[in-house]
């Protein structure tokens, strides 16, 4: 695996979390606002009926779920001494890790399952329900599987990791400019699926956003560990 500037990813990362959480703490209506944008009173948060954002959604989280395999059958493969794509247990079980421990533990059966936020479509500010709650507060407007934070996304930050960490492996079947092509629908893909979140209002900006940082925080984290004698 290429080794990254841990120190400055981390040192940027933290000064991204502390503006996001201080930019939602004083004005948690950024939420509405953007939510806003794309909620017509008559029709609702129509792009969700787009037939083709829904696949999108569904072939990323797909992908996601594949990568998560792949890192399985890596992990094996490397204890068996038959290394899947020149790479070693130590980077499978890094992919693997985050997985289990990001989208997985950290967003589906913490938060979502216990952090109560309604989604955008279902808060009486679009038509639904229930009452609107900023990000960093936890509330009761939601029994399971609430808004705070995204799956998809998180996923998709996890997956877009797991892609970059095999550039090296794509470098020595194709040239440069398909190595810049793999990088850019690798850090493409989280940016593409927080978009269809919030568009279709199935997640406010907010529950997006925490889930990519939340996730990167967690890959910086965990790459500093698994690697530090090494």
């Amino acid at each position: 695996m290429e080794r990254p500037d841990l120190r400055s990813a981390g040192l940027w990362l933290g000064i991204a979390i502390a503006c996001a959480v201080a930019a939602f703490a004083i004005a948690p209506q950024i939420d509405l606002e953007v939510s806003a944008w794309f909620y017509d009173p008559r029709t609702g948060f129509w792009m969700a009926r787009l037939a083709w954002l829904e696949s999108f959604r569904q072939l990323v989280w797909n992908l996601s779920i594949m990568m998560f395999v792949l890192s399985l059958a890596g992990l094996g493969f490397a204890w068996a001494k038959k290394p899947l794509l020149s790479l070693g247990a130590r980077d499978w079980g890094y992919v693997s890790a985050l997985f289990l421990l990001g989208p997985v533990l950290l967003v589906n059966i913490i938060l979502k399952q216990h952090w109560g936020r309604a989604r955008p479509a279902d808060v009486t500010q679009f038509g639904g329900a229930h009452d609107f709650t900023p990000p960093w507060q936890p509330a009761d407007q939601c029994v399971s599987n609430c808004s705070f934070v995204s799956g998809e996304v998180s996923g998709a930050v996890v997956l877009a990791v797991a892609l970059m960490m095999l550039r090296p492996v794509v470098a020595q079947y194709f040239p440069r400019w398909g190595r810049k092509i793999w990088t850019m629908l690798s850090l493409s893909l989280p940016l593409a699926i927080m978009v269809q979140r919030v568009v279709t209002g199935r997640h406010f900006l907010s529950d997006t956003l925490f889930a990519a940082l939340f996730m990167l925080a967690l890959a910086v984290v965990l790459r500093r560990l698994m690697w530090r004698r090494g």
